[in-house]
Formats: structure tokens, sequence, C-alpha cells
């Protein structure tokens, strides 16, 4: 229901890349390994799953790397420009609390939000948009809004994609400076997820911290190993 236009901070209510990737190639192996099982396949299919294996297993490593790259100098430009904010050193993730951008409940930017992404913004943008090694691996740059549980699920889901719509339609206004912004409206996107993500803390929803907007990116091999996976899950149940 996202609109499209076209972090070590908080990091526990972001699943590990790391984790992922590895749970991912688990299920690639458990996969490879009950195809190898199945003694009626032929010789041909068996060659094909072991190269569908080590494709996986070269991505899973590619995509590490990359955002591992992307992750570091991101961190050094903030550091060089003396913007306080973290890196989910596992995602590549930024988080910007509530009160950074907006009043609670509010989805209308402050003026003080403004100025910060005036100085955030064209810094993490230069990275991933004007470091081409980077931007040839880049699919998407993603603007998520995120509520607490207070009040319904939807209240909250017109709330987070307003505050998320409103970042981005700031981003791409002629009231922010920037020159890549054509080449920018290729990649970005808002979206709202209400309070279906919240932050725990001490096994309680921690509601301040819930209330926020995040910089995320996604990138292209991430989807190559997803068909790799759906193909896999495929060959899985024809063998049943």
């Amino acid at each position: 229901m996202g609109r499209k236009i076209n972090k070590e901070e908080d990091t526990n209510y972001w699943i590990s890349f790391s984790d992922l990737m590895a749970g991912m190639l688990i299920i690639f192996i458990l996969l490879f390994i009950f195809r190898m099982l199945d003694y009626s396949q032929s010789s041909e299919k068996l060659n094909e799953t072991q190269r569908e294996l080590e494709e996986t297993k070269k991505i899973v490593l590619e995509l590490s790397g990359t955002r591992a790259k992307i992750i570091a100098l991101l961190q050094e430009a903030f550091e060089k420009e003396k913007i306080d904010i973290a890196v989910d050193i596992n995602t590549g993730s930024i988080m910007l609390r509530e009160g950074v951008l907006f009043d609670v409940a509010k989805s209308q930017m402050k003026d003080e939000g403004k100025e910060f992404l005036e100085r955030f913004i064209p810094v993490y943008l230069r990275i991933l948009l004007e470091n081409e090694e980077i931007n040839q691996e880049l699919a998407e740059i993603i603007i998520e809004g995120h509520t607490d549980d207070v009040g319904s699920y939807i209240y909250n889901l017109g709330l987070s994609q307003d505050r998320a719509f409103n970042v981005a339609t700031f981003i791409l206004s002629d009231e922010f400076e920037y020159n890549h912004k054509e080449k920018l409206k290729k990649y970005l996107t808002a979206n709202g997820k209400s309070f279906s993500n919240p932050i725990y803390k001490d096994n309680e929803i921690d509601r301040e911290s819930s209330r926020r907007v995040v910089l995320k990116f996604r990138l292209k091999e991430e989807e190559t190993l997803l068909e790799i996976n759906k193909q896999l899950e495929a060959g899985g149940r024809n063998n049943e």
C-alpha cells in the first residue's frame, strides 16, 4: 500500500542481514541435499542442482561484500561531515527517530527536520547514486514510516504512509537542493508500515523508538537470490 514516487543503535528491530543470508543459504543446502537423496532424478538434473547451489553461494558472498562496503563508506562519510547518525552494521539501514522530523501524531515535517535532511540526504545519496561501482548494484532506495501501537492499525498505516511520502516529496521538491533528482526517481519508493514492526525493550514495545522513519536500500542480486530460491523450492515440490 506504499505510494511510489519514484543504524550500533536499536539494531534489535532489524533482522541481521548476515543471519538472513546464512539462513537462506542453509535452506538452499537443505533443498540441495533433499534433491540429491532423490535417486530417481537424472544425472543431468543433479548437475543442474549443483550449479544452482554454487551460484547461490557466489551471490551470497557478493551481496555480503557489497553491503559491507556500502556500510563502511556511509560510516566514513557521516564521520567526515560530522553528521551524528548511526548506520546499522548488519543491514546498512538508517533510523531517524520521530522527533527528528515530526511532532507526535503529525505528518507535516518540522523545519528542523528539513534542515537535517538537507545535511544528511546528499551525503547518503553521494554513496548510493554517485559512486558508480555501488550504483551499478543498487536496485531500490526505500523510505519506510513506522509508528507505535497506540490507535488502530489503519490510522497508523495512514500516518506512517503520510510521513514516508512527505519525506520523499520534500527530497524531490524544488525546496531541496540536489543535482541528481531525476536519477533518484528511478530508485526511490515510500512505504508505510503502521505498527507492524515495533521495537521491543525488556519484552515490551518501546513506543518512542518505534515511532521512526527508516531509510534502507536493496541490491539487484537479492532479486536473483529470491528467484533461485523459488526454482529450488519448485524443484523440490516436483520431486515429492
